[in-house]
């Protein structure tokens, strides 16, 4: 009998081990709604970034914006757009106001923080100007705003400024009518025509007086072609990259007519 407890508790020992090694596995979740498990390596030197994904000595090339988000060593990264650009980075709190690491120029470490809204937009966090910068990003919530001001809340508490800030957009949110929140854009098969369009618009932004997102506005743009072309969805944080890289340009009302023609 005592053996017989001994060997089911050594079993069950062994099955909690499997178990956490499998829940421990890094992970990448693409576009497309797949799910590639392995050990996971970010490759954001040249051109284009991207990650590795190894397992079974087979290794697979996920480039930024054909991934939702990953998870390696516990930690989980986006593809964000930052100061440079889009890059990959580290989520460290979630909500409508969102707090990123991100590597700052030439270093591996993830120094740089950066903050982002559901809207879209985003700011890094400075080292000076800090009230500033918060008090104009942060402006929807008179509240926070007045905290800052009066430094009742500076730049150490950044924690406590995103909690504070979210639970005033969920009071906001809660007393508002619904939002109507965008699907991603469904593509069936691939439409030659809508390709077209998008070749124009592509063109179009070439030919256009350089503006400080025109290398990301591109780069997008390529990948939705891809994306229509072998007929897959174009995600939403793609859609709404590309607009915010073309809100400031003469450009905007082209790109509304291609997503139009998308739907």
């Amino acid at each position: 009998m005592k053996s017989f407890t001994i060997i089911h508790i050594l079993l069950f020992l062994l099955a909690m081990l499997a178990y956490q090694c499998v829940q421990a596995q890094d992970y990448a979740v693409t576009t497309k709604g797949d799910t590639i498990r392995g050990e996971i390596k970010i490759l954001t030197h040249g051109p284009d970034k991207k990650i590795q994904v190894a397992k079974d000595k087979k290794k697979t090339y996920i480039s930024l914006f054909e991934l939702k988000n990953f998870s390696s060593e516990d930690e989980t990264y986006y593809p964000v757009k930052g100061p440079n650009g889009y890059t990959f980075m580290k989520l460290l709190q979630p909500g409508y106001l969102s707090l990123y690491a991100y590597q700052l120029e030439n270093q591996m470490s993830y120094d740089g923080l950066f903050l982002t809204k559901r809207d879209g937009t985003g700011t890094e966090v400075p080292n000076l100007g800090f009230k500033k910068t918060m008090k104009k990003f942060l402006d929807e919530c008179a509240l926070v705003v007045e905290k800052i001001e009066n430094n009742e809340l500076s730049k150490r508490d950044l924690p406590e400024i995103i909690t504070q800030f979210n639970a005033c957009m969920d009071r906001k949110s809660s007393q508002r009518q619904p939002v109507k929140v965008e699907k991603e854009i469904p593509v069936t098969q691939a439409e030659p025509e809508i390709i077209s369009l998008w070749d124009a618009l592509e063109n179009n932004v070439k030919a256009h007086a350089d503006f400080s997102d025109k290398t990301d506005a591109l780069e997008m743009i390529k990948e939705i072609k891809n994306k229509i072309s072998r007929g897959e969805k174009v995600p939403n944080f793609m859609i709404e990259g590309i607009r915010n890289s073309l809100r400031e340009t003469t450009l905007k009302k082209d790109l509304e007519e291609v997503l139009r023609e998308l739907q």
